[in-house]
């Protein structure tokens, strides 16, 4: 059976993983492993603009750590149970939330939001989305993000003059026990991934170094895929070669891109 390795956060919430969904329905062992841990840090900034729905006209979610940044701060500084009966979630339910890829999507609609933007794939992409419904004489658009958030987004926005308030609340960094929880999947499955993807460019950055360590490699028949083309870019520039990049940021996407490689 062949086996793929996705170099990702695990869900944070209970819901069935998509991903593991659609690989195993195709016969395809799958497992994930995050290369990159995260620390956050000023919810108590996040929690004051969340309180005011009214001084917003959305929210951009631009990966699923900012979704879990804004539950993070409801569950710290209220709870999940408040957040559903104090009527803000009917409030920002109102409001489009800005989401890029189904992952991303998906967490926010367990907290409450009503997401747009879903299969944009990406956020050069989503800003136009955003432009469809958002004016520049609106409220702003709430936007958490962490330190390492590309321009892409603001740049646009700021182009066609919509306002946005942005609010940095984590910051990225590597993953200490990487190294051994690629060390135990070998050890588990007494070889090597046949498949590795990469779900964002601080995964690229972060996990390189290990994966030739332990020969996780396309020199030793491992091929490396990329979520989109950002990551692919990321890839490239560290010199990683890349055999496919899913056309879309979700499941079928993904596995139509592998399998049409004949990763064998």
């Amino acid at each position: 059976m062949m086996s793929v390795l996705l170099l990702r956060s695990t869900q944070a919430n209970s819901s069935p993983d998509k991903y593991q969904q659609v690989f195993s329905s195709a016969s395809i062992n799958i497992e994930s492993t995050s290369p990159i841990g995260f620390e956050f840090f000023d919810l108590d900034k996040l929690y004051e603009s969340i309180q005011k729905p009214g001084d917003f006209s959305g929210i951009i979610f631009s990966s699923p750590r900012t979704v879990q940044a804004v539950k993070l701060c409801i569950e710290q500084y209220s709870s999940l149970e408040e957040w559903s009966s104090s009527g803000l979630q009917v409030a920002w339910g109102r409001h489009p939330a800005f989401s890029v890829g189904t992952s991303t999507s998906s967490e926010a609609e367990n907290v409450g939001f009503q997401t747009v933007g879903a299969d944009c794939g990406n956020a050069e992409n989503l800003v136009q989305v955003i432009f469809e419904k958002i004016q520049p004489n609106e409220p702003p658009l709430l936007f958490p993000c962490g330190t390492l958030r590309r321009d892409v987004i603001p740049k646009s926005l700021e182009s066609r003059g919509v306002k946005f308030t942005p609010c940095i609340v984590y910051k990225t960094c590597p993953e200490p026990r990487l190294k051994e929880n690629l060390e135990g999947y070998i050890k588990h499955h007494g070889r090597r991934p046949d498949a590795v993807v990469f779900f964002s460019p601080s995964g690229v950055q972060f996990s390189k170094t290990v994966l030739k360590e332990l020969q996780i490699e396309p020199s030793n028949k491992c091929k490396f895929f990329a979520i989109g083309l950002t990551t692919e870019k990321a890839m490239l520039e560290h010199g990683l070669t890349v055999s496919g990049v899913a056309a879309k940021p979700n499941p079928e996407s993904l596995l139509e891109c592998i399998t049409d490689t004949s990763v064998t």
